[in-house]
C-alpha cells in the first residue's frame, strides 16, 4: 500500500501559559509511502502542511490521493528519482499517462475533469516542494523555471454565499480542457430494485440487516453518503420520539451544520432490527461510540468510502451498466420530492410556474433545506427538469403522496419476511410478530398522511 492511515493522529500546535504542550484535534490522516515501503517525506510534510491550514479530513485524505500518482510516477521513470528533476515535457509525460490509463476491461480510467483535478493538486505539491527545498526556478508562470505554469481566474456559486466566489486556479498547457458537465440523473427504478434484491439476500444474516438499514436510510433520506455515516444512535433515539432526525449538513461555509428530516416509522423500524446486530457486535469488539452505522469485523464506526466500494462491487457482479454510486439515491430523493410538491399545488401547470411558486413559497424553502441541506433554489433547476419529464403525462392528483415511500418500504419488508419463512430462517410465530409490527409502523404513517392532509 502507498497510502496508509494514521488514525487519531495528534501533534502539538504549541506551549500554554503553564509550559504544557497544548495538541491539536486528533485526526484521521494518510500516509504516503513508496513501493519499498520507505516514507515519501515531501508528500507526508505537505500532508502536515494542509493540517496546519486546518484542512478536514475528508479533503487532505483527497488530496493525497491526487498526488499518489506523481509519486507512482517518479518511482517509474528510470531517468528521474525526485520530484526536482521534473520538467515540463516529463510533467507532460506525466499527465499525457494519467489520461491515457485503462481499466482491465480497455476503458480509460479517468474523464478529462479528473485529470484536470488531479493536475492541479500536483502543481500545488510542486510550488510547496520548491519552497520545502529552497529551490529556484522549479515551478513557476516565468519561462526560465523547468515547470512553466499560468493562472487561470474562475468565478463559481457556493452554498452558503451570496453572489459569486472568485479566485485563480494554477494550469498547465498539458492540461485538457474541461468535460461538458453531466447531468445529475438520479438511480433508476430497476438498478434500485437490483441493488436492494441482491442487499436483502445476502448469505450473511448481520452484514444483510446492517445493509437493509443503511440501504433504506439512503433511499429514505437522501442524504450525502458521508452524513448518513455521521448519524448516531442518539439521533435515532430522537427520531424515535420525535419523527425528525437530525442529520449533518456537509459542503456548507454557514452556520447551518446540521438539519432535521421527516422520517417514515417504516425505516426506524429497519433500523431498530439492525440495532440487535449492532449491540451484539460492539459488546464483543468491547467497543464504545455513539455512532449508529458499524463495520462488523471491528465494531468501529463504518466509513462512507466503504459503502461506496460495497456498491462497486455490486455494480460488477450484477452487471449494470453506467454509473451506480450512492449519490444516484440522494438525486432520486429530491427528484420524488419535487413531484410530490408538483402533484399537490394546484396552481402549477409547467416549470415556470413551478419556479415562481418555489421563489415565494417560505414553506417549500424550509423544507428544502431540511430535506437536501441545499440552500439555493438555482441547484434544484436540473431536478425540475426531471420531475417533470417524469410525471408528463398524469393525469390524476393524488392526495396521498406522502404515502408512497411507505407503501415501497412495507412491500420490500412483507417480500422479505415471506423469502425468510421459506428459507425457514422464521417460524410462523416469529413471522406474525415481525409482521405485527411491520403494519403498527404503517398504521402510523397513515395516519400521520391524514392528519397532514
Amino acid at each position: 500500500m502507498a497510502v496508509r492511515k494514521l488514525k487519531g493522529f495528534e501533534q502539538w500546535s504549541h506551549l500554554g501559559f503553564d509550559g504544557k504542550l497544548i495538541f491539536s484535534e486528533p485526526l484521521d490522516i494518510p500516509f504516503v509511502t513508496y513501493s519499498n515501503h520507505v516514507p515519501c517525506y515531501e508528500a507526508n510534510a505537505y500532508i502536515h502542511s494542509l493540517m496546519v491550514r486546518k484542512l478536514k479530513s475528508d479533503s487532505i485524505r483527497s488530496f493525497t490521493h491526487n498526488i499518489i500518482h506523481l509519486v507512482h510516477f517518479i518511482e517509474k521513470q528510470p531517468l528521474l528519482s525526485r520530484f526536482s528533476q521534473l520538467t515540463d515535457a516529463t510533467f507532460t509525460l506525466f499527465i499525457q499517462s494519467l489520461q491515457a490509463e485503462r481499466t482491465p476491461l480497455g476503458e480509460l480510467k479517468r474523464n478529462n475533469n479528473s485529470v484536470i483535478r488531479i493536475a492541479e493538486t500536483c502543481i500545488k505539491f510542486l510550488q510547496f516542494v520548491q519552497d520545502f527545498h529552497d529551490l529556484s526556478n522549479f515551478i513557476g508562470k516565468d519561462k526560465a523555471n523547468s515547470i512553466q505554469i499560468f493562472e487561470k481566474p474562475y468565478k463559481r456559486t457556493q452554498e452558503g454565499y451570496k453572489g459569486f466566489i472568485e479566485g485563480v486556479k494554477v494550469a498547465h498547457t498539458a492540461m485538457p480542457t474541461k468535460d461538458e458537465i453531466k447531468k445529475r440523473h438520479p438511480v433508476s427504478e430497476d438498478d434500485a430494485l437490483r441493488v436492494w434484491e441482491f442487499i436483502k439476500t445476502q448469505k450473511n444474516k448481520d452484514k444483510r440487516r446492517r445493509d437493509m438499514a443503511l440501504y433504506t436510510s439512503m433511499e429514505q433520506l437522501g442524504a450525502r453518503v458521508s452524513e448518513l455515516h455521521l448519524i448516531k444512535m442518539s439521533d435515532y433515539e430522537e427520531a424515535r420520539r420525535t419523527g425528525m432526525l437530525t442529520l449533518t449538513t456537509l459542503k456548507r461555509k454557514d452556520d447551518n451544520t446540521t438539519r432535521k428530516v421527516p422520517v417514515p416509522h417504516l425505516l426506524l423500524s429497519v433500523i431498530a432490527d439492525y440495532i440487535k446486530v449492532r449491540k451484539k457486535v460492539m459488546r464483543k469488539k468491547k467497543v464504545q461510540h455513539d455512532y449508529l452505522f458499524i463495520s462488523l469485523k471491528t465494531g468501529h464506526r463504518l466509513s462512507a468510502d466503504s459503502w461506496t466500494t460495497y456498491m462497486n462491487l455490486w455494480k460488477k457482479d450484477l452487471g449494470i451498466e453506467g454509473e451506480l454510486h450512492p449519490h444516484l439515491w440522494r438525486h432520486a430523493f429530491i427528484t420524488d420530492k419535487l413531484k410530490e410538491l408538483i402533484l399537490t399545488t394546484k396552481e402549477v401547470n409547467d416549470k415556470d410556474d413551478f419556479r415562481k411558486y418555489l421563489l415565494h413559497t417560505e414553506t417549500f424553502k424550509m423544507q428544502l433545506q431540511q430535506w437536501t441541506g441545499h440552500k439555493r433554489l438555482s441547484s434544484l433547476d436540473i431536478y425540475i427538469d426531471l420531475a417533470f419529464a417524469d410525471i408528463n403525462g398524469y393525469t390524476e392528483v393524488y392526495n396521498a403522496v406522502s404515502l408512497k415511500s411507505s407503501v415501497e418500504l412495507a412491500k420490500h419488508q412483507i417480500e422479505l419476511l415471506e423469502e425468510q419463512i421459506a428459507r425457514k430462517e422464521l417460524t410462523t410465530t416469529a413471522a406474525l410478530v415481525e409482521i405485527k409490527i411491520l403494519l403498527e409502523a404503517f398504521q402510523s404513517d397513515i395516519d400521520k398522511s391524514i392528519v397532514s392532509s
